[in-house]
């Protein structure tokens, strides 16, 4: 059987982490290592899907310097197909991730060149029949970035390929409106908001109420609830919980992309929501007992 093919539109990122046990002391000075790494939510997902043996195929643009090399040859180690626009008017984006005590995560973000990604890095070859296309939210800011996750999804659509979207983050929710982001992405066939995001598209704040409102626009849900796991909904009536295993000193940067890359990766394969859902906590779980997105995995490289 040949594997499942995947095409992933996003950001790729270079994080630089720091952690900082207790209070952050505003306005003075914190001494801590930081750490970098490889980051962007698209192309976290790629390289779990990579990694977890999907034919994976990530579609962005970096900057042409050794930061974007630099994270390309990780992804390429990693398994990925890249097809990355090297820009030389802007540089690699950066995000700078705080992550405190109890492990939750603030990041600041440069896009740098992901921020000029347009129609003409979207190759149209990967539009076919059998793949599927996954979509972080961060391409429906605005500008070209939203212009091509339309587009893609229109190929996506017309090639009867499936289709998963992460809606990312509430800020960017509440900057675009959660009725404008409903309706552009309507019909997807996987939905994997937090569930702050969820409660925000939704209106509801109970994960029952959230999945009654989201299931009128998407065939299926998967609710992130970190350390506490996830849980899933399918208009079939089906719904399944999974629970994670407690983590020491837990970073959650990544935990919900490897979260999205476990599940789609057995889900392709065609297994059934309950062993999907276990597969992404699972990996969900051992990134988020690493420092940064794809830490344990830093034996291959970048990634």
């Amino acid at each position: 059987m040949s594997a499942p093919r995947a095409v992933v539109v996003g950001d790729v990122l270079y994080d630089m982490v720091a952690r900082i046990e207790g209070e952050l002391p505003i306005g003075d000075d914190s001494f801590v290592p930081i750490r970098d790494a490889p980051g962007g939510s698209a192309a976290n997902v790629a390289a779990w899907l990579a990694i977890l043996g999907v034919e994976t195929h990530l579609v962005g643009r970096v900057g042409d310097d050794p930061v974007g090399e630099h994270l390309e040859a990780g992804l390429r180690e990693a398994g990925v197909r890249t097809h990355l626009f090297r820009d030389a008017s802007l540089p690699t984006g950066k995000v700078f991730v705080l992550v405190d005590g109890s492990g939750e995560r603030t990041m600041i973000t440069d896009r740098g060149a992901g921020e000029a990604l347009g129609l003409q890095d979207l190759p149209l070859e990967l539009f076919a029949s059998g793949g599927h296309l996954h979509l972080t939210g961060y391409l429906f800011s605005g500008g070209s970035r939203r212009a091509v996750a339309l587009e893609a999804l229109r190929l996506a659509r017309r090639a009867s390929m499936s289709v998963s979207v992460d809606p990312s983050s509430v800020t960017l929710l509440r900057a675009v409106g959660p009725e404008r982001f409903l309706r552009w992405t309507a019909g997807a066939d996987l939905a994997f908001p937090n569930l702050a995001e969820g409660a925000l598209l939704s209106g509801r704040k109970e994960p029952e109420e959230v999945f009654r409102v989201l299931l009128g626009h998407y065939r299926a849900v998967v609710l992130k609830l970190g350390p506490e796991g996830a849980l899933y909904a399918g208009r079939d009536g089906a719904r399944e919980r999974q629970t994670a295993p407690r983590v020491a000193r837990p970073d959650a940067t990544g935990a919900g992309d490897a979260l999205c890359a476990g599940f789609l990766a057995a889900r392709l394969r065609g297994r059934p929501p309950a062993e999907a859902l276990r597969m992404g906590v699972r990996l969900a779980s051992r990134i988020a007992g690493h420092t940064g997105a794809r830490g344990f995995h830093a034996g291959r490289g970048p990634c």
